[in-house]
């Protein structure tokens, strides 16, 4: 009786471990870009998936674009000239542009943040538990190259055991000073890359966490006799920190050359809520009608054989690969409809109307685990009349007393509204802020607000000074 228990178990795990299970977590995590480039790939390698004609078109033209750059830049003679994208009758105009701005993206150079640091995690002497650990935590980082949550959050009770390890390194990639939880570790972070370090980076950590308003007030002789040494150390210190950088991950981060496309679109129309998939991001993938039919001219029988177990092979996993992405789709499409019922009074009216919603309730309404609702909201995006914004952007805790709670996220949209209320008078501190919401019903201590500033990239009131 044991023993077959034993053998049950075994078999419903290996199940839950099929490639086909893991291709569907790793799809569903899988940002459009990169998406795209997988499904390129895979058109390019598996002759049973089906190119839609409007898709060769604008793949051949724009890899033809792209060749002759290259050509010219290398001052090469080679060319490859495609006999597709001079005449384009009968086929769909629309459905050319559509596909052209699918290449354009899968073909882009840009590189974000997380792939610059990923790509220094690669060349790294990393296990695979490690390197797992890696990937998860630079995923983990927002904008400015800082945690969103406390790194051990993040991992599995297995996987923490390798997270100071990973940590360290991580915190030696280039830009100097990510993998922290705020600026000002990141500062002290650099300054100790830079050589610093015993009582001198002790002495640093005070200055940076105790003493920069005051020397944004002009008082460095009041900070002197406080940390015990000479005002022109002082006046050395903070020459020091400016020419550290506070958020780091900001030059990867531009406005102007960020490159998202978002998956769905929530607009107003009337008093009424559209929703839409963006359909016209990915082609059609289809099996070849005839593919499956190419051994049938073969005469030798061994020959034969052989090219149908390709043949086979090839539209199973053509066939896996379209399920996958169905998959991917619809469970997004359902996500979608349950923020647009559960998020309705933000869409209508803005980000101060964000209700506390968590993955779990989300993962419970729809029927599936909290781990998969985490991994379609991963990297995904929403095109809304308040501009496109993340969709993991739409989950926020609750803050404040019970009672009179507020989302995480409506919190934040107060902050940032009362900092520009402000502007041009005294830049307000933490702990006015967190005044000031008081007196207007929500309650939050000062250090969760200077989190949320962070968490907005504003900086704090010694920077913002007097405008």
């Amino acid at each position: 009786m044991e023993i077959g228990a034993q053998l049950s178990l075994t078999q419903k795990q290996q199940l839950k471990l099929s490639p086909q299970l893991l291709q569907s977590f790793e799809l569903m995590a899988m940002p459009l870009t990169e998406l795209q480039e997988r499904i390129r790939t895979e058109i390019e390698e598996n002759p049973a998936l089906e190119i839609p004609p409007a898709w060769e078109i604008s793949y051949e033209r724009f890899v033809g674009q792209k060749r002759q750059a290259e050509q010219r830049r290398n001052d090469d003679s080679y060319s490859d000239s495609s006999s597709y994208g001079s005449d384009q009758g009968g086929y769909d105009t629309e459905a050319t542009e559509r596909q052209s701005r699918f290449l354009e993206g899968a073909l882009s150079e840009r590189i974000s943040l997380a792939d610059h640091l990923l790509s220094q995690l690669g060349c790294e002497h990393l296990t695979d538990e490690q390197y797992e650990v890696g990937k998860i935590l630079i995923t983990a980082l927002d904008a400015n190259g800082f945690f969103i949550a406390e790194p051990e959050s993040l991992l599995t009770e297995d996987q923490r055991q390798h997270l100071a390890p990973v940590l360290a390194v991580l915190q030696r990639f280039d830009p100097s000073g990510i993998a922290v939880m705020n600026w000002r570790q990141s500062l002290i972070l650099q300054a100790s890359l830079k050589g610093m370090e015993g009582e001198e980076l002790d002495l640093f950590s005070r200055f940076v966490h105790e003493k920069l308003e005051l020397m944004r007030s002009g008082k460095s002789a009041q900070v002197a006799r406080e940390l015990g040494i000479d005002v022109y150390d002082v006046e050395v210190l903070y020459t020091f920190l400016k020419s550290l950088t506070p958020f780091p991950g900001q030059s990867f981060s531009a406005e102007d050359e960020q490159f998202v496309i978002p998956e769905l679109s929530i607009r107003r129309d009337g008093e009424d809520l559209v929703m839409q998939m963006n359909n016209s991001a990915l082609p059609d993938l289809r099996i070849q009608a005839s593919f499956e039919h190419l051994a049938d001219s073969i005469a030798d029988r061994e020959e034969s054989k052989r090219v149908t177990q390709y043949i086979n092979e090839q539209i199973k996993r053509a066939e896996s690969l379209i399920f996958q992405v169905q998959v991917r789709n619809q469970t997004l499409y359902r996500l979608g409809q349950v923020l647009l019922k559960r998020q309705r009074d933000f869409f209508l009216h803005g980000p101060l109307y964000i209700k506390p919603l968590t993955q779990k309730e989300v993962a419970a309404e729809l029927g599936v685990h909290e781990t998969t609702v985490s991994r379609i909201s991963t990297a995904k995006w929403i095109d809304t009349d308040w501009g496109i914004i993340q969709v993991k952007g739409l989950f926020s805790s609750a803050v404040g007393d019970e009672g009179a709670q507020h989302s995480k996220e409506a919190v934040k949209e107060m902050i940032r509204r009362l900092l520009e209320e402000h502007q041009g008078t005294k830049a307000l501190s933490d702990q006015k802020i967190s005044d000031l919401l008081k007196e207007s019903g929500v309650s939050v201590a000062r250090r969760t607000v200077a989190k949320y500033r962070n968490e907005l990239n504003i900086d704090p009131s010694f920077v913002r000074g007097t405008n």
